[in-house]
């Protein structure tokens, strides 16, 4: 008889603690992206930061961002979107 009532208690309790938890709000941690950063797609190289698919609304002058090496742990380049020699390509600054 008391190995039951320890055992009903000792699920009583387990739940208790999981609703308690679960009405508790997770902070937030300020490693998330917020909207505006999650659809950021850094391209591959310095034509592609400046054009299709990913790119396609970019125009001479737009800010652009591209992988300095071929993977995708290389430095990333910043710069300004440049029509040149028939196309437009991403000028590091």
């Amino acid at each position: 008889m008391h190995f039951q009532t320890a055992f009903s208690l000792a699920i009583t309790l387990l739940s208790a603690s999981h609703a308690m938890a679960s009405a508790v709000p997770v902070p937030r941690q300020e490693t998330e992206l917020t909207p505006p950063d999650f659809n950021i797609k850094i391209a591959t190289d310095s034509f592609f930061a400046c054009n299709c698919p990913n790119n396609c609304g970019h125009r001479a002058g737009s800010s652009c961002r591209y992988f300095s090496g071929p993977s995708n742990n290389s430095p990333v380049l910043k710069g300004k979107c440049v029509d040149r020699e028939g196309g437009r390509f991403c000028i590091p600054q």
